[in-house]
């Protein structure tokens, strides 16, 4: 406490606690009635350079003989800081020094904050999620709350915790969006922000099927079908290696593609499956022939009524084929088999004669027809051998050999 007459040759020194003070000499200028009937004025020490500024109000003693002291600093950072105060008095028959001290907490205005995450995490998977705020500010406690996207109603809340430090862990156990929001807040501001995460589930495998034949002819359609064992938001690639795709689908975790082949060779068809957080990919090779089947036939011999006649067809071309024989009294329509690629139909005639087997082979691009002539016999027998001509010493006789009536055969025979 000091009274007017011992602000004469009295100073007063502060330390902020951030390596700067200031010292203000305590200078009444006139003479200071006690009982506050005088003007009000001011006594003011201000260093401009540092930004510090000590006021001394000298219509502020009243009854309580006591003087107050305006202090204003400006802090650059936050942190704890130690502020003492420092009054040495003068004027008086011995000098006197008052001091004491305050901790004082200088916090920084936080003016943004933003959610750092990857905006694709896997599913059952632990995910960082960070805040930045700016400015940085050792002094905030971070609120986050995280909400499933799909609940309209904001009541399925997966996550809400408050933290000390700017980051933590999340793991989201089904697929789907989320929203994750975080404030950022201290004793004299607060910020908010907020960002999408999507959960979703990598790719574990890929397969890939062309229809069933390894073998195709030029200019047939035929599908590709690419399907993952595994994934969310799957997106597919192509590449038929000379580009002939006619379409492609793509559906939940599958793709088929249309392709046909103008040329004659061996191609690889590959396809590439992809999301944000795996890839896998996949190839096969096809086989691209002419639209030639190049039919073959082959009978067995002999063909004879009453027991049943075999027509065998083959051919180079491979599966997905139909073969079709008529018999003239019967038809059978067979599928080739497409890894020995021949098909084998039976008949049973019951009249003897020359009869005509018609093969038909047909697939999606080519159709070819052969025919084969069958000559059925009557059930064999011991074969008649008959004199046509008389027989004479010296001279050819002539014989006709029957086989069950139905060839008849001229030979002769020398007799000597």
């Amino acid at each position: 406490m000091l009274s007017a007459t011992s602000l004469q040759n009295s100073s007063l020194s502060v330390d902020f606690g951030d390596d700067s003070g200031t010292i203000a000499a305590l200078q009444p200028g006139v003479a200071l009635a006690t009982n506050n009937t005088e003007d009000a004025n001011t006594n003011v020490s201000v260093n401009e350079g540092d930004r510090r500024l000590v006021r001394v109000t000298r219509d502020n003693y009243g009854l309580t003989c006591q003087l107050h002291v305006e202090i204003s600093h400006v802090y650059m950072y936050e942190g704890e800081f130690n502020v003492s105060v420092v009054v040495r008095a003068g004027g008086v028959e011995e000098a006197t020094t008052a001091q004491n001290w305050t901790m004082v907490f200088v916090q920084s205005h936080i003016e943004d904050v933003s959610v750092v995450v990857d905006s694709v995490v896997s599913v059952q998977q632990n995910a960082t999620i960070e805040a930045a705020v700016s400015p940085v500010s050792l002094f905030v406690r971070y609120h986050w709350t995280v909400l499933d996207v799909a609940d309209r109603t904001n009541t399925s809340v997966i996550l809400s915790a408050s933290t000390e430090v700017p980051h933590m862990q999340l793991v989201l156990m089904d697929a789907g969006d989320y929203l994750v929001s975080v404030t950022a807040s201290n004793e004299v501001s607060a910020a908010f922000n907020s960002a999408i995460v999507t959960a979703a589930v990598p790719i574990s495998a890929l397969w890939l099927s062309c229809d069933d034949d390894k073998n195709f002819s030029i200019n047939a359609k035929f599908d590709c079908v690419a399907t993952v064992e595994e994934g969310t938001d799957v997106g597919f690639v192509w590449d038929f290696d000379v580009g002939n795709s006619i379409h492609a689908t793509t559906g939940n975790g599958s793709s088929v593609a249309t392709v046909a082949f103008s040329d004659v060779g061996r191609y690889n068809i590959t396809v590439t499956a992809w999301n944000h957080l795996s890839t896998r990919t996949a190839w096969k090779t096809v086989d691209i022939a002419g639209n030639e089947l190049k039919l073959i036939t082959v009978t067995t011999e002999p063909a004879v009524i009453g027991k049943p006649v075999s027509v065998t067809a083959c051919s180079a071309h491979g599966g997905n084929m139909t073969v079709e024989f008529d018999f003239g009294g019967g038809s059978h329509q067979l599928v080739l088999n497409s890894e020995s690629r021949v098909v084998t139909a039976s008949h049973v005639y019951r009249h003897p004669g020359l009869h005509v087997v018609t093969v038909k082979a047909e697939s999606s691009v080519a159709v070819e027809v052969m025919r084969v002539t069958l000559s059925v016999l009557e059930q064999v027998s011991a074969v008649n051998v008959q004199l046509v001509s008389a027989l004479i010493a010296g001279r050819r006789s002539v014989f006709m050999a029957v086989f069950d009536g139905n060839y008849v055969c001229f030979f002769k025979v020398c007799l000597f």
